[in-house]
């Protein structure tokens, strides 16, 4: 599949209409579990072969009945073919409908299934768009829940639960990155980070391996544990080739960040993380990038950023190099060229990293202006971490110069004055 779809759960399906996937597929999936051709299973439904062959290549199947049919003589899970679960009584092989209240637990279940999935890309797009405040919550109470879930689901659902427990794991780590600084939130993306690789890694899931350990590598550098965050990263670059385009992006562009700060005196590591974002770069102009299980979203205003991040970092490492801190401002005009508008969170940290660029090229007034969105954005998202950030800018300012009226107008947006 290209993209992560909701039915992931049940079954490798092309989408179909609006957020169903391809009927067809689904019929033909559920027929061959009970009839090995589509002659015995037209013998058994009373319609002729030419029906059935329509009915599994269709996209939508329109009539209403027919597919209330299909999901009992199938066992089709209701939601599959957007039904309502309590127009499904499946039967046993008397003719007897089954126990009501088994058959009732076990569509609820296939139902919560399907509302945690949903949830799940709720709650990336929250996060992506700035609403962590109203997301965080929900993902809170959500995740203790699904943990309990996890535990009690019966041998056979294990597996799909585990996997999907990993998934708002990851989510919730970087909810806890972004919302809080102090020692318990810390202490709580860590153990979210830690549980994630270990489903990950019994799973079996290299793709779900990958990104545990990308998020782990991100959240130990925002921590400031380069070591952890190095070893992280290159677990996930032992394995990237055999993960789709955007976490292997995604994986280059943190890899080159995490081992940045090493590079002093070592032009071979250098060489190595020029060639990480020169491959990322390559990823996204090569276009047609599939959708993964990730819920990143690649493209050129990410690698540029980055880009202007590691270029940043070099320029400390070597002050007297003044192609750094050049290459850093063009890198970034490029991601702001191409910036999303729908990702507002991407807008705080793209404005963070300005603020640092105008820093190093001693603009006090530039880096304050910025270090100003900055806060704005994080106040709007709840970010303690963004504002905590802001902190630091301004302090920095303040060694610079603590006259320049622009520095004060920051101070004073932070009740610092």
């Amino acid at each position: 599949m290209s993209e992560l779809y909701w039915w992931r759960h049940y079954g490798d399906f092309s989408p179909g209409n609006g957020i169903l996937p391809h009927m067809g597929e689904v019929i033909s999936h559920y027929r061959k579990l009970r009839y090995p051709t589509q002659v015995e299973f037209a013998a058994a439904s009373g319609y002729n072969l030419r029906t059935v062959q329509e009915w599994e290549i269709t996209m939508m199947l329109n009539d209403h009945e027919r597919r209330i049919l299909l999901a009992k003589l199938l066992r089709i899970p209701p939601a599959l073919l957007g039904l309502d679960w309590r127009l499904v009584t499946y039967q046993d092989a008397m003719g007897n409908p089954t126990d009501p209240l088994s058959d009732m637990v076990e569509l609820l279940e296939e139902d919560a299934y399907y509302q945690y999935e949903d949830l799940l890309v709720m709650g990336w797009e929250c996060l992506y768009a700035g609403k962590l405040l109203e997301i965080a919550p929900r993902i809170d109470r959500r995740l203790r829940k699904l943990r309990a879930i996890t535990k009690q689901a019966p041998a056979s659902q294990q597996e799909a639960w585990q996997y999907l427990l990993c998934q708002f794991y990851q989510l919730h780590l970087r909810i806890m990155d972004y919302r809080g600084t102090d020692d318990n939130d810390k202490k709580v993306a860590l153990s979210d980070s830690r549980e994630a690789v270990r489903l990950a890694t019994d799973l079996e899931d290299n793709e779900l391996l990958v990104a545990a350990l990308f998020r782990g590598s991100e959240l130990h550098m925002g921590h400031g544990n380069y070591d952890l965050a190095q070893q992280a990263i290159q677990g996930a670059v032992e394995r990237v080739e055999h993960v789709r385009s955007p976490l292997r992006m995604n994986v280059y562009l943190v890899a080159a960040n995490a081992n940045a700060i090493y590079t002093a005196g070592d032009e071979t590591l250098e060489k190595q993380i020029q060639r990480w974002l020169e491959k990322a770069l390559t990823l996204v102009y090569k276009g047609n990038i599939e959708q993964d299980s990730s819920f990143l979203k690649p493209n050129l205003a990410a690698v540029h950023h980055e880009k202007a991040k590691t270029l940043l970092q070099f320029s400390r490492l070597h002050p007297t190099t003044k192609k750094y801190l050049k290459d850093a401002r063009n890198e970034l005009n490029l991601a702001w060229k191409a910036f999303p508008a729908e990702l507002t969170v991407w807008r705080m940290f793209f404005s963070l990293t300005e603020a640092r660029l105008f820093l190093a090229e001693h603009d006090l007034e530039g880096g304050a202006k910025m270090a100003v969105q900055a806060l704005e954005v994080a106040k709007l998202m709840g970010s303690q971490t963004g504002e905590a950030q802001v902190v630091t800018l301004y302090h920095e300012l303040m060694e610079l110069s603590s006259t320049n009226p622009y520095v004060h107008n920051l101070g004073v947006q932070l009740g610092i004055f």
